[in-house]
């Protein structure tokens, strides 16, 4: 079902808009929390008609989970209805389901990594003072990547922004998934599969451990269940259940974790520091020497860092525990000028000309050139360039701009002189 008659079991004001209430509304097998502006308000008891996540409305409009001031809303309220509690009413609302060709295999992104002061002042806004022990993993330097599995066996390659093919490819990944698609296939079950990984090795990236490597291989840090369609989206971590599920492949590796596991307190801010300090060490040790490129390959060299999971015991929703998944890069890596990878509150500009400096680094304009340009410097791709730094570093600063009392109004104009002056530089250094 796309659209289904749910019943509001309560509903408050959101905390942090006078506009917006958050209701919880249920039926016999699903349960569902959502956002609502008060042109449509609603009493505990109301049977609501719901939009479920992946749900496509008759005017086009795809449902997907969605932020707003610092809660989510997973699904859209459409009106009170007079109808049993968990009736189908897709008919009524959404279009109808299509069958999938490999052509039309959706793309499921991966997650955008926060940094810590972003989870603890998400979770501060809550009032949600979690105490989660995390344990690490190696944040390879390569490409982020994907495997599309359908339930029927339909096999598609992806990069981090959509799905490839061998024609448009991304490094070689769609057409490596080509020649193994049989492996993939066999890997089907009820539900769409995503197996995430990094892509890395010879020509991917330069100056760490991994790409000393002499050829590719995809190293796998996630399997996603659903999130197709109608589909709740599962994610598994556990690097020995990701192992179970993946036959041996001379190509394929799953990142294991990395050193001891880390309590975090979020509710007491001395505890969180320690542990902090704690995750700093590792990662100024996985700069040093990249542990797993050295475990599996005897390659030395240095490391990018580390991505700090939420430990688990089962599979997890996807929407609600990435929220909590936090990255950790080393110095030379990071697309933040930050003191530490892992601080607890952000930096604090000084003016414009600080947060510039702050945000527009080698790190993150080396990065929108592999992901906006594709790696290739000319002046007709300058606008997709500027337009990934803008809204790259407008969904980072949140914290830093309210840290320094600056708007994004105020910063835009410069953030994009100091990226377009570094790609005109770049673009003429080639002639």
């Amino acid at each position: 079902m796309n659209a289904v008659a749910m019943k509001v079991v309560s509903a408050e004001k959101h905390p942090n808009a006078d506009a917006l209430f958050l209701y919880k509304l249920k039926s016999a097998d699903k349960e569902v929390e959502i956002i609502a502006n008060l042109d449509r308000n609603y009493q505990v008891g109301d049977i609501v008609a719901i939009a479920l996540v992946g749900s496509v409305l008759k005017d086009g409009t795809k449902i997907k989970p969605t932020k707003l001031r610092g809660m989510y809303s997973y699904g859209l309220a459409l009106g009170k209805v007079n109808a049993d509690i968990g009736a189908d009413l897709s008919e009524i609302y959404c279009q109808p389901e299509v069958a999938t060709t490999v052509a039309q295999i959706p793309f499921v992104k991966w997650t955008s990594i926060e940094l810590l002061h972003n989870v603890k002042r998400e979770l501060d806004t809550r009032n949600q003072a979690f105490q989660l022990t995390y344990c690490a993993k190696v944040k390879l330097h390569g490409t982020n990547a994907g495997v599309r599995i359908t339930p029927s066996g339909e096999v598609a390659a992806q990069k981090r922004t959509q799905i490839i093919t061998p024609e448009a490819d991304n490094a070689g990944f769609a057409a490596w998934v080509a020649e193994n698609a049989s492996y993939f296939s066999q890997l089907k079950g009820d539900s769409h599969l995503t197996i995430f990984g990094e892509w890395c090795g010879s020509n991917i990236q330069k100056g760490v451990a991994i790409s000393q490597l002499e050829r590719k291989v995809f190293a796998v840090f996630a399997i996603q269940y659903g999130g197709a369609g109608k589909e709740i989206a599962k994610l598994e971590i556990r690097p020995d259940v990701i192992r179970k599920k993946l036959p041996e492949h001379e190509d394929i590796f799953v990142l294991p974790y990395y050193g001891e596991p880390v309590a975090l307190n979020f509710g007491d801010g001395q505890q969180l520091q320690a542990a902090a300090t704690q995750i700093n060490q590792m990662v100024e040790a996985v700069e040093t020497v990249d542990p797993w490129a050295k475990a599996n390959f005897g390659i030395e060299g240095m490391g990018e860092g580390l991505v700090m999971y939420p430990q688990i015991k089962d599979l997890v929703e996807r929407d609600r525990y990435t929220q909590l998944i936090f990255k950790a890069k080393g110095e030379k890596h990071r697309v933040v000028k930050a003191k530490k990878a892992v601080q607890i509150e952000p930096e604090v500009a000084q003016g414009i000309a600080e947060f510039v400096d702050l945000f527009v680094t080698e790190a993150r304009l080396q990065q929108a050139l592999t992901e906006a340009c594709d790696s290739e410097i000319n002046m007709k791709q300058m606008g997709q360039f500027l337009k990934w730094i803008s809204l790259d570093i407008l969904k980072e600063s949140e914290a830093e701009l309210a840290a320094a009392d600056l708007t994004w109004k105020q910063v835009n104009k410069s953030v994009n002189s100091a990226a377009r002056s570094w790609y005109t530089n770049k673009v003429t250094n080639i002639f």
